[in-house]
């Protein structure tokens, strides 16, 4: 698992469908009597995560902020559990969900 928390996921995700777009639009270069819809297609992709984005920024702008046990950064939680954006150590708000601390 490459990034750890659910906003760098989501994140993730936008990314992939810009690049997914991208290159939609340049496989319609391949035939030129379908280059429009080839187009219009990555403008949707793209679309999509410019809309992905603008979800991911309001749920960020919401999300609670705590500082990392584990290795002392301050992170966001989205929902009960989520992992540190950093060390990908799990936190969570509830405590019967509390990962087992040693020591």
């Amino acid at each position: 698992m490459l990034f750890a928390s659910k906003i760098n996921k989501f994140r993730t995700v936008a990314l992939l469908l810009i690049f997914l777009g991208v290159g939609v639009m340049y496989f319609g270069f391949l035939w030129p009597s379908a280059m429009l819809l080839f187009f219009l297609l990555g403008l949707l992709t793209i679309g999509g995560s410019v809309a992905i984005y603008f979800w991911v920024g309001m749920l960020s702008t919401q999300a609670v902020q705590v500082e990392c046990p584990e290795c002392t950064r301050t992170t966001k939680i989205l929902g009960k559990t989520d992992q540190c954006m950093y060390c990908k150590a799990w936190l969570s708000l509830d405590p019967k969900h509390a990962p087992d601390q040693k020591g």
